[in-house]
């Protein structure tokens, strides 16, 4: 596990403020889901020249749900690089 830097931690700082909820809907199910839907069905019309509005909603559903345990476990990596981070420059937070 690579340690966190100075400038990750205040990206990280101001990043955890939103909170892990909010972290999680945005990062995870919004930009995951949606972008990834996106792209997937984007790359289907682009092949068959159509798609299927049944498909897209069953992406939209599996992706977010990728994209929530994705962000869940990246929360919890960086808040335990963040924790290390603070012990090792003896700040508290």
């Amino acid at each position: 596990m690579n340690e966190m830097n100075e400038q990750q931690a205040t990206q990280w700082r101001k990043r955890r403020t939103m909170g892990k909820g909010k972290y999680v809907m945005y990062f995870g199910i919004l930009t995951w889901g949606i972008a990834v839907t996106a792209i997937i069905t984007g790359m289907e019309w682009l092949t068959q020249h159509t798609f299927q509005m049944s498909w897209l909603y069953i992406r939209l559903i599996v992706f977010a749900s990728i994209g929530f345990f994705i962000s869940v476990l990246r929360w919890e990596a960086r808040e335990r690089k963040f924790k290390s981070y603070l012990i090792k420059k003896g700040a508290s937070e």
